[in-house]
């Protein structure tokens, strides 16, 4: 039984660790200067799209 325990915590403590390199991954691969820019809102609608939209 004591195993059991044992086990179950060292599994959680890896699925922790794994947890943290897989994030301080994406961090570095956020943080690099070649990487794309995606505008995440799109542009405001001016005027004259509006008035065509309308019809």
């Amino acid at each position: 039984m004591v195993f059991l325990y044992a086990a179950t915590i060292g599994f959680v403590l890896l699925l922790f660790l794994l947890m943290g390199i897989f994030l301080y991954n994406v961090s570095q691969g956020l943080n690099k200067k070649d990487a794309i820019e995606i505008d995440p809102l799109p542009p405001e609608p001016t005027e004259e799209n509006e008035s065509i939209n309308a019809k």
